[in-house]
């Protein structure tokens, strides 16, 4: 499907799925809003995009002009989450003379809409910035509801290209997670104690049909924690995934936390699946080692998956900028879990 539109100060432009032949034109876009800074450096590749397109990994949407230039980009990708068909939508990009254009709305549209119909996602998923609120507008006008706040995720560094005027603050950013479904998987979610009215309140706003009860279940006997860890250096982020826990937990997260502060993660988030009995215990160890609530994350593992996070020096809450009341909130739960966590 392509869809054209005309705009009177610029020369008309189209929204169209990616063709190999936008790949440069992509890796260019890239570069002047990104300049090299963007994390993950695949992205400057034009045959890894074409890669990515051919074997599902990613699927692209351009906005294009008569003449064949990309000036605006979004993406469905596969990301952090376990869940392969858990896609996440990002990477939106207008270049800055086409800004006053209808494009970005029109892009967001059409990755939260016509791709997962296209593809059959059930879920997807994005992460709207927090020093500004035009992302998190759009994705609300798509439908997307906010469930957790990754605190500090990214050096401010990383957008001053993307902005025509300098940002006064260059601290780290946070993002809003936030998510969309097309069909729901009722499923049997374990509340950790300590989050139990907190998880129930950020799940009020979505009727999933899950079960709810609290985890009373300590770790079992004979099961060693499992889980796999990514460290993203450029950003100074590691992701520690859990897939089981068990009595070595607390020895595991304490050599996972050196190893990876070794590497320079100044922000460490742990992901655990809500399925778990025992995802009480395991925020218990978390919160005694400093780690805060992030919130839950609906299909993460296909079944939910709840958010643990620390940073390494105090988050950057001043410049977190929230649009919706849900969002609000939740950042309110957050604080004060931190400040408990903290002392």
């Amino acid at each position: 499907m392509t869809e054209n539109f005309s705009n009177q100060e610029k020369s008309p432009w189209v929204i169209d799925i990616f063709k190999a032949e936008d790949a440069e034109g992509v890796v260019e876009l890239y570069f002047i809003v990104y300049g090299d800074n963007y994390p993950v450096k695949t992205v400057y590749n034009p045959g890894e995009l074409i890669r990515e397109e051919s074997t599902g990994a990613a699927y692209r949407v351009v906005a294009r002009t008569v003449d064949g230039e990309v000036v605006g980009h979004i993406a469905l990708y596969r990301s952090s989450p376990p869940y392969s068909n858990l896609y996440e939508v990002g990477q939106l990009m207008i270049r800055h003379d086409f800004r006053n254009t209808d494009i970005a709305p029109r892009l967001v549209e059409f990755a939260g809409r016509d791709i997962p119909e296209r593809h059959g996602l059930e879920q997807v998923w994005g992460e709207a910035v927090c020093n500004h609120l035009v992302t998190q507008q759009m994705t609300a006008w798509e439908g997307f509801y906010p469930t957790a706040l990754e605190i500090d995720l990214m050096p401010g560094e990383s957008y001053t290209k993307a902005y025509l005027q300098p940002l006064e603050n260059t601290g780290r950013v946070s993002t809003l997670a936030v998510f969309k479904t097309f069909k729901t998987k009722p499923q049997m979610i374990f509340l950790p104690k300590v989050y139990e009215q907190s998880l129930q309140y950020i799940y009020s706003a979505c009727d999933f049909g899950h079960t709810f009860v609290q985890s009373r279940q300590g770790f079992a006997d004979g099961i060693a924690t499992r889980g796999k860890t990514d460290v993203f250096a450029g950003a100074g982020v590691a992701r520690i995934t859990l897939f089981e826990a068990g009595q070595d937990f607390p020895g595991y997260i304490e050599k996972m936390e050196r190893e990876v502060t070794a590497k320079g993660a100044v922000v460490i988030q742990v992901y655990l699946p809500l399925s778990l009995p025992c995802a009480g215990a395991v925020v218990d160890v978390l919160r005694d080692n400093g780690f805060f609530l992030g919130g839950p994350l609906p299909r993460w593992f296909d079944d939910d998956g709840l958010l643990m996070q620390k940073t390494l020096s105090e988050p950057n809450f001043d410049e977190i900028h929230l649009y919706k009341k849900q969002a609000k909130e939740i950042l309110k739960i957050i604080k004060e879990d931190w400040l408990n966590a903290a002392h």
